[in-house]
């Protein structure tokens, strides 16, 4: 098997659900940003990302999940389908944005979305953070939605 450092990073992937107190500093929530930003889109990444600092958001979100580390330590970052942004930004230049309501865009941003945790996640483990996704930020989408106050067409 040829190993190098990505894949033995890859290799190595453990999920963590406990973290130290200690935030991540300016440069490393900046680079994994721009790992995300430099995710492949079929188009146009379609996809935006909340940090979340809020304690109290973060316990209601551990609720709505079921899962309590969430209101612990370690940052938090929620991925999101964002059709929103394109419609506004269409909208403001007159052009139509029926096809931004279609299901072809909706799974694009869903890939976007996707893809964009994967990278972050693994640019993560690569600088030696751990980390887990959750799949239960869907057990409630509405719940999660209004907890952040989601426009229409932004999907957790």
């Amino acid at each position: 098997m040829n190993l190098n450092d990505t894949i033995k990073t890859q290799l190595n992937h453990r999920s963590i659900r406990h973290f130290k107190s200690q935030p991540l500093d300016k440069e490393t929530l900046n680079t994994l940003y721009e790992v995300a930003n430099h995710t492949a889109s079929s188009q146009f990444q379609q996809f935006s990302i909340i940090h979340v600092t809020d304690k109290g958001k973060r316990t209601k979100l551990a609720e709505i999940c079921n899962q309590p580390p969430v209101s612990e330590n370690g940052e938090l970052f929620i991925f999101l389908i964002d059709l929103h942004r394109n419609v506004k930004l269409r909208q403001e230049a007159n052009l139509d944005d029926g096809r931004l309501h279609t299901m072809d865009l909706y799974l694009q941003g869903l890939s976007d979305a996707t893809l964009a945790v994967q990278n972050m996640y693994l640019a993560a483990e690569s600088l030696g953070l751990g980390g887990v996704i959750l799949g239960s930020i869907r057990n409630d989408i509405r719940a999660v939605s209004e907890l952040f106050n989601l426009p229409d067409m932004v999907i957790p």
